[in-house]
């Protein structure tokens, strides 16, 4: 079964060599999951959905990669209608247009 840690894939280096690295985190973390999505919007690492291995989840997750020490935060405080728990689905971050900036989630398989 797959960790909870967080790796960093450097590819700084010469001659195409990445270098995996583990990220310290400090505190609660999203949890080992599968099919889930995770999306960057700078500066924040964003977690969405998933199987906890025990049952589809439709939480969120942020970690702020340009404070340390990295700590991972639950967004509990959204508003709105939140999406329904799915695993396999897609999320992109939209660049363009009003909804610049904004974390786009579509599709996936939910329990319904």
């Amino acid at each position: 079964m797959a960790s909870d840690d967080l790796f960093l894939l450097d590819m700084r280096g010469a001659d195409d060599v990445g270098i995996f690295t583990v990220v310290p985190v400090v505190g609660t973390t999203p949890g080992r999951r599968y099919g889930h999505t995770l999306t960057y919007t700078k500066p924040f690492l964003v977690v969405f959905g998933g199987n906890t291995g025990q049952e589809t989840v439709n939480d969120c997750w942020c970690l702020n990669v340009e404070k340390s020490p990295f700590t991972w935060i639950k967004i509990d405080n959204q508003k709105g209608e939140s999406p329904i728990a799915r695993v396999y689905h897609s999320a992109s971050l939209c660049t363009l247009g009003s909804a610049n900036g904004m974390v786009v989630i579509f599709g996936g398989r939910s329990n319904s």
